[in-house]
């Protein structure tokens, strides 16, 4: 008999290089990389965001792959920088 535990956040760190994963009800779900496309529309996103910050002098713009933990309920992730 095999006592089963839960995924931390701490075996989040433990993955591979340019591995995206997220904790979904206890369980590591791997996430497959974003194509040209929404990457491109991100990208446009991340830079209007930015000009937004940049005038109100308030917020956070983010680009995607920053370091980061969301906790919400039933649901914890961590996006990591790729590894160069």
């Amino acid at each position: 008999m095999s006592i089963k535990s839960e995924v931390t956040i701490e075996d989040l760190y433990h993955l591979p290089d340019n591995c995206k994963a997220e904790i979904v009800n206890g369980k590591l779900v791997l996430m497959s990389p974003t194509g040209f496309l929404p990457g491109r529309a991100g990208g446009e996103i991340y830079a209007s965001l930015r000009d937004y910050e940049r005038l109100t002098k308030s917020g956070y713009a983010l680009p995607d792959n920053v370091g980061f933990v969301v906790n919400l309920p039933n649901r914890r992730s961590l996006q990591q920088f790729p590894g160069n």
